[in-house]
C-alpha cells in the first residue's frame, strides 16, 4: 500500500473547494432570466414593470436618440387580443409616445428605441408597458435635449427633412446581389375600423436585422431596417424587427405612412408610401 501524500491531498482539496465556491456563486440561467417560456407559472405573477434608460450620449450628440429598456416579469412579444392574457409567463408590448402626441406605435420586439431627424431642442419619450390586449401595466419617460450641432454632424440619411426622404438615395448593392425591395400590404381593414394601423410588409433581398454601422454595408447577403414617418414628419423611427407596423391613436381623417428601406448606415435603398383614412366612428384614445 502507498503511502498517503498529504500534499497531493491537500491540493486535491483546495481544487474541490475552488470549484464549489465558483459554483455556488455563479447564478444559473434561470436564476438571471426566470422560468423557461414553455413552462407556465403556477403562482400568481408579480407586477410586471419596465426598466428606461436615458438616452445614449454619443448617439444623441449626433441627433440620433436610442433609448434601451427592459421588462421585468413581461416577455416583449407581437402576440395580441384578450385571448393572450391569460398566457403564462405573461406576455405583452410597449406604447411608444413622442412629445405628447395624441397617437403611439407599437414596439414589440425588446429592440431600443431609436428616433432619427428630432428638432434640436428639449424632447420627451414615453414607454408604456401595456398587455397583449392594451392595457397599461407600468410606463415611464425620458426626457432629453438635442443639441443644435447635431443636425449639422448626422450621418447621412438620419436628419432628412420630409422632403428630401421622398427622394432615395442611391445605394448601389453587390456586385451578385439584386436590387433590395419593400413590399407593403394595404393596412388590415378590421383594425382600422377601430382607429389601429396594422401594416405588414416584406424585404426583398435584405435581412432585417438589428445591425448597424458602415462596417456592415460589406455583409453578405444584405442586411438593414426600415424607417418609419407619419404624416410627413420631420423625424421617424427605425426598426429593425421585421415586425408589423402598428399605430394607434390618429385623428379621424386621412393620413400617410412612409416606410423606407434603409441599409444598416441608415441609408434608404427603397420605400413605399401608404394613405389611408381613419374613420370618424373609430376610438381615439388619448396616451397623455
Amino acid at each position: 500500500m502507498k503511502p498517503i501524500n498529504l500534499a497531493t491531498i491537500s491540493r486535491c482539496l483546495l481544487g474541490v473547494a475552488a470549484l464549489c465556491a465558483f459554483t455556488c456563486a455563479a447564478q444559473t440561467a434561470r436564476e438571471v432570466l426566470g422560468p423557461a417560456a414553455v413552462e407556465p407559472l403556477a403562482e400568481e405573477q408579480p407586477p410586471a414593470k419596465i426598466i428606461i434608460d436615458p438616452p445614449l450620449s454619443e448617439p444623441l450628440s449626433h441627433g440620433r436618440v436610442v433609448i434601451q429598456y427592459r421588462t421585468e416579469n413581461l416577455h416583449p412579444v407581437p402576440v395580441f387580443g384578450p385571448a393572450a392574457l391569460a398566457v403564462s409567463p405573461r406576455i405583452g408590448h410597449v406604447h411608444v409616445n413622442v412629445d405628447d402626441a395624441s397617437w403611439v406605435w407599437v414596439n414589440a420586439s425588446g429592440e431600443p428605441v431609436i428616433l432619427n431627424g428630432l428638432a434640436p431642442g428639449p424632447h420627451k419619450v414615453r414607454l408604456q408597458l401595456q398587455t397583449a390586449n392594451h392595457q397599461l401595466l407600468d410606463e415611464g419617460a425620458v426626457t432629453f435635449t438635442v443639441p443644435e450641432a447635431s443636425m449639422m454632424m448626422a450621418a447621412p440619411g438620419t436628419a432628412q427633412s420630409a422632403a428630401e426622404m421622398h427622394e432615395v438615395a442611391t445605394v448601389q448593392p453587390g456586385q451578385n446581389e439584386p436590387p433590395a425591395k419593400i413590399i407593403i400590404d394595404a393596412p388590415q381593414a378590421e383594425p382600422l375600423s377601430r382607429g389601429v394601423l396594422f401594416l405588414q410588409y416584406r424585404a426583398a433581398n435584405l435581412q432585417i436585422v438589428s445591425v448597424f454601422g458602415p462596417a456592415a454595408l460589406a455583409v453578405s447577403p444584405r442586411v438593414g431596417h426600415i424607417h418609419v414617418t407619419v404624416d410627413d414628419a420631420a423625424w421617424h423611427w427605425a426598426d429593425s424587427s421585421g415586425n408589423p407596423v402598428i399605430v394607434q391613436g390618429l385623428a379621424p381623417g386621412p393620413h400617410k405612412i412612409l416606410i423606407q428601406l434603409v441599409n444598416a448606415n441608415h441609408q434608404p435603398i427603397d420605400q413605399g408610401v401608404v394613405t389611408f383614412v381613419i374613420p370618424n366612428g373609430a376610438e381615439h384614445h388619448s396616451h397623455h
